[in-house]
């Protein structure tokens, strides 16, 4: 087996330890999601936050001299979205090896509090291919140590982003023309992907954009125009503005597609929080007409429940016969409805002194400039609905399980119920 064959194993091998790690984090997550919660996590399901501050995206890209290039690929390939901000935060020569030059862990909390950003970009590897220094040791890269120390760097920095509400984007390092540089990025890619995976970051690989047929180094390929231009630069290692705006691709694809689901949510008023959901379901509210003064004290009878049938001179003959009914601005047509069927219904006891409560109106915006609207009304149940009041949307269990994500606890016994020892 060559060299190349076994990284490329061992690559395989330690992705596919990552994922496996990544589903016990998700499952753990799933189990536990109250805490989660408690630590400040936004209650809505996209990755990017639907809400950003005076609804326009800061977008930072971190990195070296490779998350430079980065930075201007992206600036190119979005500048005709105004709702987009790029901001330059690379620096050249730095990374998570030399932190006695630039500690990029330190650094992020200085740009972090003086910063207000929603979405991360990252790229490193330019320079980390080298020997690692820990506690007076030297850790030569792809060794269990340094893979540990390194590791434990790239997490710290993506908890700290994470942990900002911050959806961040690792960048791969693509093939390099040296042999040894190559075996050196799959071994930080290994890291990257690891981390990203377990830490809630989305890894974006870039290794086959920049492979001939035959999977090796090659410095030219299809732009993004379709031509065959040289795409990376003389060492072999960084990019022409051609390449970077193919690097930036990578990144467009994923970056388009969750910007896209954030702002599909933003038209749901159920996605938003709750001070959002008093705001729209306010507009929609409908005001209960008062009762007149004469009927203020008193009591509905019985007879008010009764269905009315039609006048003799307006039944007509047939069930098929159809009366109409305006209702708003919509006009309805129902069946006229027999003196038999009028008094079948009548002997039915009705109930005296329901309560009743308005329906809830909800709208979701459709493509074309449709708006959905729906009800939701109290239980049908009228002994039930007198009894029990109205919960406020937010605390209702359908929002808290299905928008906001939460897990109700488990009525005892039942299946879902995992306390220990078992009741």
């Amino acid at each position: 087996m060559s060299l190349s064959a076994y990284h490329r194993y061992r690559s395989r091998g330690a992705r596919a330890i990552a994922i496996a790690m990544a589903l016990l984090a998700a499952l753990a997550m799933s189990l536990a999601p109250q805490a989660v919660l408690a630590q400040g996590t936004p209650a809505h399901r996209s990755y990017i936050n639907p809400f950003p501050n005076g609804d326009r995206y800061r977008i930072a890209v971190f990195g070296d001299s490779l998350g430079e290039g980065l930075w201007e690929g992206l600036y190119r390939a979005f500048e005709d979205d105004a709702t987009l901000d790029f901001i330059q935060r690379a620096k050249k020569s730095t990374g998570f090896v030399r932190t006695d030059n630039y500690d990029w862990n330190a650094e992020i909390d200085k740009t972090l509090k003086d910063d207000s950003i929603q979405i991360a970009v990252v790229m490193f590897g330019a320079t980390d291919s080298q020997a690692l220094k820990q506690d007076g040791k030297w850790l030569k890269i792809g060794t269990e140590e340094w893979r540990d120390a390194y590791g434990a760097r790239v997490e710290t920095f993506i908890k700290k982003l994470r942990g900002a509400n911050i959806a961040t984007y690792w960048v791969g390092l693509p093939v390099m023309r040296s042999p040894g540089q190559s075996s050196d990025a799959e071994q930080l890619n290994d890291v990257f992907r690891e981390k990203a995976f377990v830490n809630g970051a989305k890894y974006i690989d870039t290794w086959d954009g920049f492979v001939d047929e035959s999977g090796r180094f090659s410095a030219y390929g299809p732009d993004m125009s379709g031509q065959t231009k040289r795409l990376r630069a003389d060492d072999g290692l960084h990019f022409t503005m051609r390449g970077y705006l193919k690097l930036a691709h990578f990144v467009e694809k994923e970056l388009r597609k969750d910007l896209k689901l954030a702002r599909d949510e933003r038209n749901i008023p159920l996605a938003g929080n709750e001070e959002e959901q008093v705001r729209v379901l306010n507009r929609f509210a409908q005001t209960p007409a008062a009762p007149k003064a004469t009927e203020a004290t008193e009591e509905p009878a019985a007879d008010d429940f009764a269905i009315v049938a039609p006048e003799e001179g307006e039944e007509q003959e047939g069930d098929k016969a159809l009366q109409q009914e305006q209702v708003g601005d919509v006009s309805l047509f129902r069946p006229t409805l027999s003196n038999t069927t009028v008094q079948a219904a009548n002997l039915t006891p009705r109930p005296v002194n329901v309560t009743t409560t308005e329906p809830e109106v909800i709208t979701s915006e459709l493509p074309g400039g449709f708006t959905a609207v729906a009800t939701i009304s109290a239980v049908t149940d009228l002994s039930l609905a007198s009894s029990r009041p109205l919960l406020p949307l937010a605390q209702r269990p359908y929002y808290r399980v299905l928008i906001r994500g939460e897990q109700l606890e488990p009525k005892s016994g039942r299946a879902d119920d995992f306390t220990w020892p078992p009741g």
